[in-house]
């Protein structure tokens, strides 16, 4: 990063005596009661909490407290570290826009506001331009050791990953994961829905069984047993399945699908049982499976913003009430990617950016199909993408004042300087509106997709 500089910010010099003089006292006093409009403001929280609750159930629940836990959480990791440095935090509030409740302790101010979004913490001087009472000074960021900057700066991203590894290792060693995750195995399905009525049902076959062939072609997938049963309707097919331990022959007559005489039925679906390791072995595959994840995000996240995606996101954007996502119907028969491959295009969802909106939906839809596998799978992946994301060199994101800590101790090593040297961040004003307006211009732009064209959890 190339800055333009300005010599040193002069500083005056702060009052004789310990660092936290003048700060507020400790002593906070008698709790402020709640206005009328403050307890308004909370009615209205708890409200829509509730309505919430009641439109999207437990898991529309579990995914805003979730996300709001998360991004606090980000915050006290900065608070944390700017308190343990001496920094002075005016600011600790849980959400935005109009104040709901606050408190006062010391010379913090802790709250509640009215938009459950996320939360902020306000550190005194984290830049040069910044005006501060001369007596807080010696209390700012910018005025603190170069280790001391870094480490608030990257508590966030920090707390993402612990959070992130936490949340894989309950998944591995105690919700656990579908069976194959974690093996190569591809024989990991299991039969489940037989109704009465079914060829499956007339066949013998039961929820749990192995099919392992059909006319002796195995079938490791459900997607396999599917490409056979496609195009086979009325036929008589042999199965071999196993079932507790042993395996047995039986045959069964593939029915006409009832969306489509063309297509062949045989009435089951499937399940893929969950396996767990063991506590001790959860910890190498807690780093390992985090850095998968790390690399994976990071190769994404590079994908995102390249100008390919970009295009087919704007694309997206453009068609998105004429080109609605496709949504799986229960009861349309579904042709098997291998025997539609060659005339389908190519699905762009991968490609697809989502809103809070959107990762809400998707949430509440992993919670329905997938459980709490499904959920604290999407929030393990969430923290990485979110904790890479806040390193990316440029304010106001955490990685630009990590970058501007960096350059500032460059430029005192090369020049040998006896004294802080500052970035001059006026000149960094215009990239960053420019990032602030690129980011903004994503938000309304997704969450305008997730709105006109959602995605819905198959």
């Amino acid at each position: 990063m190339s800055i333009d500089q300005h010599p040193p910010t002069p500083v005056e010099a702060p009052p004789e005596g310990p660092a936290s003089e003048g700060s507020a006292p400790d002593d906070p006093g008698p709790a402020p009661s709640m206005t009328a409009g403050q307890w308004a403001r909370l009615g209205v929280v708890l409200g829509l909490l509730v309505l919430l609750t009641a439109t999207t159930g437990a898991w529309g629940l579990v995914m805003v407290l979730g996300i709001v836990v998360m991004i606090t959480l980000h915050e006290l990791g900065h608070f944390v570290m700017a308190k343990r440095a001496g920094m002075k935090v005016t600011e600790f509030f849980l959400g935005f826009g109009p104040r709901v409740w606050s408190i006062q302790r010391g010379e913090t101010e802790y709250g509640l506001k009215l938009v459950p979004a996320g939360a902020y913490v306000k550190i005194v001087g984290m830049h040069n331009i910044e005006e501060v009472d001369p007596a807080d000074e010696a209390l700012t960021y910018r005025q603190k050791p170069f280790w001391a900057r870094i480490g608030v700066a990257v508590a966030g991203s920090t707390v993402h990953f612990l959070l992130a590894l936490g949340l894989i290792f309950i998944l591995l060693a105690g919700v656990g994961l579908p069976a194959g995750t974690l093996t190569p195995d591809e024989d990991q399905w299991r039969v489940e829905g037989v109704e009465q009525g079914t060829p499956a049902f007339a066949a013998g076959l039961r929820d749990g069984d192995d099919v392992v062939a059909l006319d002796g072609r195995p079938t490791p997938t459900f997607e396999s047993l599917r490409e056979v049963v496609y195009d086979r309707p009325g036929d008589e097919v042999a199965l071999t399945v196993e079932r507790d331990g042993r395996t047995f022959e039986t045959t069964a007559t593939l029915a006409p699908h009832e969306a489509d005489p063309a297509v062949g039925f045989l009435g089951v679906g499937q399940t893929v049982p969950e396996e767990r390791l063991g506590v001790l072995a959860a910890v190498p595959a807690t780093f390992r499976e985090f850095g998968n994840i790390t690399r994976e995000s990071t190769v994404g996240l590079a994908r995102v913003f390249s100008p390919s995606r970009l295009s087919d996101f704007g694309s997206q954007v453009a068609n998105a009430r004429d080109e609605p996502a496709a949504v799986d119907e229960p009861d349309r028969p579904v042709r098997p990617s291998a025997a539609s491959s060659a005339d389908e295009p190519e699905s762009s969802e991968e490609n697809r950016l989502l809103s809070l909106l959107g990762v809400f939906r998707l949430g509440v839809g992993l919670g329905d199909t997938g459980g709490v596998a499904g959920v604290l799978l999407l929030f393990a992946l969430m923290n990485v993408f979110i904790g890479l994301f806040n390193l990316l060199p440029m304010l106001p994101f955490d990685g630009g004042h990590v970058a501007i800590a960096v350059y500032e101790r460059f430029q005192e090593r090369r020049r040998h300087l006896s004294q802080r040297y500052f970035a001059d961040v006026g000149r960094l004003l215009p990239m960053t509106y420019a990032v602030v307006g690129a980011l903004a211009l994503l938000f309304a732009s997704t969450l305008y997709l997730d709105i006109a064209s959602p995605l819905t959890v198959n």
